[in-house]
């Protein structure tokens, strides 16, 4: 009876590991809160909104800016055939008031540069609105 309740205790707390919830530990860097990864990114008429998380998903398009002003999207590239294959593009990203311009290597040789405009930006959530 004894191996079978700790076989049981066992997988017990392998579950509540696997289930932990990532977003509860997520560290903010107080001087800059945009400085981390967005990623779940919602669409509407009034912009894109992204939450902040410790990484990106597997699975899915997200960005990163970190410090020394390095950027990371992670997309599935220039093919939207399925199945969709994520990478990680590197760039570096700059912040005038509350317009971010994000330059990205899309990895063919090229360069993209992005401006977004910041409408809302606090520990949990970003809305940005994206500008020609």
């Amino acid at each position: 009876m004894k191996p079978l309740l700790k076989a049981f205790l066992f997988l017990f707390i392998i579950i509540n590991i696997g289930c932990e919830n990532d977003n509860d530990s997520i560290l903010i860097d107080e001087s800059d809160i945009l400085i981390g990864y967005w990623i779940n990114p919602v669409y509407s008429d009034s912009g894109t909104t992204f939450e902040r998380a410790n990484r990106f998903k597997d699975d899915g398009y997200g960005v990163a800016f970190l410090t020394e002003n390095i950027s990371l999207e992670r997309s599935s590239g220039w093919c939207g055939t399925p199945p969709l294959i994520f990478a990680d593009f590197q760039g570096k990203w700059k912040k005038n008031d509350s317009i971010i311009t994000i330059t990205i290597d899309n990895g063919l040789g090229g360069v993209m540069d992005n401006h977004w405009k910041i409408k809302t930006l606090d520990e949990k959530h970003l809305v940005i609105e994206r500008m020609p």
